[in-house]
């Protein structure tokens, strides 16, 4: 796999061959990056995995030193690539250390789709290139990854319907081949769909949990194991952290 910690995504599309597991976490630095979220991340990067996926909000206010810290805290720790996405706390500065907001890992059964969301909407060339790559490859399975989840009844942490009703009119095109949407953004553990989508919320990096979920939700300091089946299909796995 090569070198371990953050990847700087300065191409559209990335190949990727080998990769059974892949371990996903949102929000670790949104409420600042201090001993309790150090010690919930700390505890996530000792796992075994053949990626990591971090949803966005990486830190609070978006500084510069703000990124180097995170870089260097997990760079120090984790044994695998680390890709990321934009979160809304991230946004100011993202591009400068990570490059392109919305990207694809194409790997050997599956499209992971990073699809930025952190302003609130979606740019018309990043649907583009959606419908584009989901053409390009029509034997590879969708894994959909977005800062700020789908619309959810009751949240108004989630997009406006209007912005999801974009994405979703691509997917709808290839609706047996989209296995799931994977996000961040409210605080904690939540599984839904969303227009028939299933949508897992996974917002539980190091954060606050200072954000209200429906009641078969969990404020909970966790990430979720993600394992990718030859048939396309995926097993997940929440992977709680005590502090």
């Amino acid at each position: 796999m090569g070198e371990t910690g953050f990847r700087c995504v300065n191409e559209p599309e990335i190949r990727l061959s080998g990769i059974e597991k892949i371990l996903m976490l949102g929000d670790p630095g949104c409420t600042g990056f201090y001993h309790d979220s150090q010690k919930v991340l700390g505890e996530i990067l000792k796992q075994e995995t053949d990626l990591v996926f971090i949803l966005g909000d990486l830190v609070f206010t978006g500084s510069e030193k703000e990124f180097h810290e995170m870089f260097d805290f997990c760079n120090a720790r984790v044994k695998a690539p680390i890709y990321a996405l934009s979160g809304n706390h991230d946004f100011l500065h993202y591009s400068q250390f990570l490059g392109l907001k919305t990207y694809a890992l194409v790997l050997d059964r599956h499209l992971c789709f990073f699809l930025c969301d952190a302003a609130g909407h979606f740019l018309e060339k990043d649907i583009a290139f959606l419908k584009k790559e989901l053409e390009k490859y029509p034997g590879k399975d969708l894994i959909l990854l977005m800062h700020i989840p789908p619309p959810l009844p009751g949240s108004r942490k989630t997009l406006k319907g209007g912005e999801w009703e974009k994405v979703k009119a691509v997917l709808d095109c290839h609706k047996k081949r989209i296995r799931h949407v994977f996000c961040a953004h409210v605080h904690g553990f939540y599984e839904y769909e969303a227009g028939g989508y299933p949508v897992t919320i996974t917002a539980g990096g190091g954060a606050a949990m200072i954000h209200t979920l429906p009641e078969s939700g969990q404020r909970l300091f966790h990430a979720v194991e993600v394992d990718l089946k030859r048939d396309g299909s995926l097993n997940r796995k929440v992977i709680p952290v005590a502090v």
